[in-house]
C-alpha cells in the first residue's frame, strides 16, 4: 500500500513558484518540508508569506545540501530553465541527476518531457540516476507538456487510421508583463545582433521543448521518428509600440514562427507550430488564428480549437500540472516516467 501524506520540497519562489507552494498546501495528500529560493531578500521568509497565502511554519532557504539531506519524498522543481536562462546551461541537468541519486523523486517544469527525443546519452544518465534512488523523473507543463501532446494523443483514441497530427499554437503578449520572460528570454524587442548572440541558447532550449512533444506523440501512437525538420521567421517591428512588458522599437524582433514537422517510418507527419507576436499590430497576417488548434487527420478527421483567452493564468497551470502529478510519480517503479507511464493526473479537491 502506497504512502498517504508524501512530503515535497519546492525549488524556486517565482510565479510559478508561488503557485506550486499554493497548490502543495492545499492538497491533503501533499505536505511543503522545505523552500529552496535564489533571492537572498527571501531568504528566512515563510512560505506562505511568500505565496500569498497564511503562514506554513516553513522558511525559505538557500542551503540545498541542508534541506535535501531531510526526509523528502520529491522535489517540485520550477525554475526558469538554466539552459536558456542560466550561467550555467547545464545546471538543471546537474541538479536533477543529482536530487534522483539522492534517493528523491523529482516532477519538473523546466523540460524532460520525453528525454528520448536527445538521445541514448541522456536518456541512460537519467535511467541510471533514477535506478540509483530508486525513484523517478517527471516532466510536465502547460505547452509543450499539456496542450502540446496529451491533447492529440487523447484524440488519437477515437481513430481508426492517422495521416498527420498538427498542434498549432498562435499567441500574442502584449498582456503579458514580465520582462525577464517576453524581452529577455523569448527576445521580443531585441535587434537582429542581439539575437544572433542568444541565438544558440534560445533555439536549441525552445527546439527541444517542442521536438520532445513531437517524440512522445510518436511513441503514444506506436510509430517512430525517423527525422524532424525545423523551420523558422522572425519580422522586425516597422514602429514603436507600448507592450506590458516594455517597449517594442522600430527595428527589432516583433514576431516569430516555428515549425517542427516530424517525419514517422510509416509516413505519419507529427507537426507542432509556435507562433509568437509581442502585439497583435505585429505580423497580422499571421493571425489565423489566435489561440490553439490540434488536428489529427485520417479516419476520422478531428479538430479542436482553444481561443486565446481559453485559460486565464497558465503560470498556475504550468504550476498545478506538476503538483498534481506528484503522488502518481511517487508510486511509480523507478525510472523515467512520461504522460505515458503516469495514471491520469487530476486534481484533488
Amino acid at each position: 500500500m502506497g504512502k498517504k501524506i508524501f512530503r515535497v520540497v519546492q525549488w524556486s519562489s517565482g510565479n510559478v513558484g508561488k503557485a506550486s507552494i499554493r497548490g502543495i498546501v492545499q492538497r491533503q495528500d501533499l505536505e511543503l518540508v522545505g523552500l529552496i529560493v535564489h533571492d537572498s531578500e527571501k531568504v528566512g521568509k515563510d512560505a506562505g508569506v511568500i505565496a500569498g497565502i497564511e503562514e506554513t511554519g516553513i522558511l525559505a532557504t538557500d542551503q540545498i545540501d541542508d534541506i535535501l539531506s531531510k526526509d523528502i519524498d520529491c522535489v517540485h522543481y520550477t525554475p526558469l530553465a538554466s539552459f536558456r536562462m542560466g550561467l550555467d546551461p547545464e545546471a538543471d541537468k546537474k541538479n536533477i541527476l543529482s536530487i534522483l541519486r539522492r534517493g528523491i523523486n523529482v516532477v519538473t517544469t523546466v523540460g524532460y518531457l520525453f528525454p528520448k527525443a536527445f538521445g541514448d546519452e541522456l536518456t541512460k544518465e537519467i535511467e541510471e540516476a533514477c535506478v540509483a534512488g530508486g525513484v523517478s523523473l517527471h516532466g510536465t507543463g502547460y505547452n509543450p507538456g499539456w496542450l502540446a501532446e496529451l491533447i492529440p494523443l487523447t484524440m488519437s483514441g477515437m481513430s481508426e487510421k492517422i495521416n498527420k497530427i498538427t498542434v498549432s499554437e498562435s499567441s500574442e503578449f502584449s498582456y503579458y508583463p514580465s520582462k525577464e520572460i517576453v524581452m529577455d528570454g523569448m527576445l521580443f524587442g531585441k535587434t537582429m545582433e542581439e539575437y544572433e548572440k542568444e541565438a544558440d541558447r534560445y533555439e536549441s532550449w525552445l527546439s527541444g521543448l517542442f521536438k520532445e512533444a513531437v517524440y512522445l506523440i510518436a511513441e503514444g501512437i506506436g510509430t517512430e521518428i525517423s527525422n524532424v525538420e525545423e523551420d523558422l521567421q522572425i519580422v522586425i517591428a516597422d514602429k514603436d509600440l507600448e507592450i506590458a512588458a516594455g517597449i517594442i522599437k522600430e527595428g527589432t524582433i516583433c514576431a516569430q514562427r516555428r515549425k517542427w514537422t516530424g517525419y514517422c517510418t510509416n509516413e505519419v507527419l507529427i507537426i507542432q507550430e509556435a507562433i509568437y507576436r509581442a502585439h497583435s499590430d505585429f505580423a497580422k497576417e499571421w493571425d489565423e488564428p489566435v489561440g490553439v488548434n490540434i488536428e489529427v487527420e485520417g479516419s476520422p478527421n478531428m479538430k479542436i480549437s482553444f481561443s486565446h483567452d481559453w485559460n486565464d493564468d497558465p503560470l498556475i497551470s504550468t504550476a498545478m500540472h506538476g503538483v498534481n502529478a506528484i503522488p502518481k510519480v511517487c508510486n511509480a517503479e523507478p525510472g523515467f516516467k512520461s504522460f505515458l507511464d503516469l495514471p491520469l493526473i487530476t486534481s484533488r479537491i
